[in-house]
């Protein structure tokens, strides 16, 4: 989107604020204006020849010196603040320019042009929200009027501005689609992606076989989250039955619409895509891993596992198949297999919240049921071990209620005798038998409801 240049808003560099007709002064006031005036020109006027010549020749340090010197002795001159902003734009020096207007639009807040200027700075700085609300605030001070509005408009619209963005047809010259591929990663350099998006709109329109065209609309569509307008984009170029084709070579474009899919949820269109892709490329482990993501959508963990795990195989490296592999074992009472899925998930990708937590309840789950296995065979003191471990993991409700029995209990008050060694029955047998007298004892104990 083409911003407002200065040329449409600013008032010429070289014209200072227009005097007071001196016939509409009193005599006496008059002769006192007239002196200033004659002074003022005194000084400025060659300082003013001066700083055009600087100008001229783009020595910039030089501009900021006559401006401040110019600034110091008239410190209201609206047309040296505006040169001197101009001159940091003109550098390149985009901090210290916005700095400045920033300090323009309170200096000066009854004017539109410093805030036109701000929003027209951050706006080519690819910040569009910042300068929208410039603009909204200076209508709030100042009212609306046309400059806001307009400016405002191109903000919300690229197309506002005519030469913003190209209009090509079907076919057009190579010439025009060069130069609209020039103008369209102009955009993208300076963050103008509203602008940039439109302008591959047309360069698709025009060559709608080329690849690197429908990558970099659709990815700029999927920056601003509209993934249903990447699936009407791509979705035509990639049904199936499907066939080599440059469309599909590299796989960069199907997983762009992949991605909108599962954003959008369309699991159905998922469903019948991802095996035809797969025939393509069967050791693509992103499909591999879709395909797996399928599965579970449909509540086939069975099916998903084998899928998973083919997926790792092809990219070890995969956080989210670690992650999601874990979450299966884990509703398959898999603990051990899962605890080591998420310990590599996390291994992988530190900073994910969903693998640390999952590990978590992972070993928590584990322990509890090591603590059961222990209690059940009267292995009291591994049992105690297990709960004990569980409690330091927060789950203290289910781990203080079995510390609890574990130290409520007395085998010689309950009539338990330790195992003999050279028990027929075996010691984990007779464990069994007296843990299970014990419960009984313990349940007639209970006062009946």
């Amino acid at each position: 989107m083409g911003q407002l240049s200065a040329s449409t808003w600013v008032p010429n560099p070289l014209r200072l604020n227009p005097p007071l007709p001196l016939e509409s002064l009193p005599v006496s006031t008059r002769d006192t204006a007239d002196a200033l005036r004659r002074d003022q020109d005194g000084w400025l006027a060659p300082l003013l020849d001066q700083l055009q010549a600087a100008e001229r020749d783009q020595t910039w340090d030089r501009v900021e010196a006559l401006c401040k010197q110019i600034l110091q002795r008239d410190g209201e001159n609206w047309a040296i603040w505006q040169r001197l902003a101009l001159s940091f734009e003109s550098r390149s020096d985009w901090n210290q320019a916005e700095t400045l207007w920033r300090h323009l639009t309170q200096r000066f807040s009854q004017r539109p042009e410093p805030y036109l200027a701000l929003a027209a700075l951050q706006r080519k700085r690819g910040a569009p929200d910042a300068a929208r609300v410039v603009l909204q605030q200076a209508e709030r001070r100042l009212g609306s009027t046309a400059e806001l509005a307009a400016s405002l408009q191109v903000i919300d619209d690229p197309w506002a501005a005519q030469d913003a963005v190209p209009a090509l047809q079907e076919g057009a010259a190579t010439a025009a689609v060069a130069a609209a591929l020039q103008q369209a990663q102009g955009h993208l350099e300076a963050g103008r992606h509203a602008e940039a998006e439109a302008a591959f709109e047309q360069l698709v329109l025009a060559r709608p076989e080329a690849v690197p065209f429908h990558r970099a609309l659709a990815q700029l569509r999927l920056r601003r989250g509209d993934s249903g307008a990447v699936i009407d984009q791509l979705l035509p170029l990639i049904q199936p039955p499907l066939s080599p084709s440059p469309l599909l070579e590299r796989m960069e474009l199907p997983m762009l619409l992949l991605q909108a899919l599962v954003q959008e949820n369309r699991w159905k269109n998922l469903e019948a895509l991802v095996p035809a892709l797969l025939e393509l490329a069967p050791k693509d482990a992103r499909l591999v891993f879709l395909q797996a993501r399928c599965a579970l959508q449909a509540g086939h963990d069975l099916e998903a596992l084998p899928l998973l795990q083919r997926s790792l195989q092809l990219a070890p490296s995969m956080a989210a198949a670690e992650i999601a592999l874990g979450e299966v074992q884990m509703r398959l009472n898999d603990w051990g297999g899962a605890i080591a899925s998420l310990e590599r998930a996390v291994a992988l990708q530190p900073e994910s919240r969903e693998a640390a937590q999952l590990l978590e309840q992972a070993r928590r789950e584990q322990l509890w049921l090591k603590g059961e296995s222990a209690l059940a065979k009267a292995d009291w003191s591994t049992a105690e071990q297990h709960f004990r471990a569980l409690l330091e993991f927060g789950d203290q409700p289910r781990a203080l209620a079995r510390l609890e029995l574990l130290a409520s209990l007395d085998p010689r008050e309950l009539g338990i005798s330790q195992p003999s060694a050279c028990d027929d029955r075996g010691a984990a047998g007779l464990r069994l038998e007296q843990f299970s007298r014990m419960l009984d004892r313990l349940e007639n104990q209970l006062p009946q409801a």
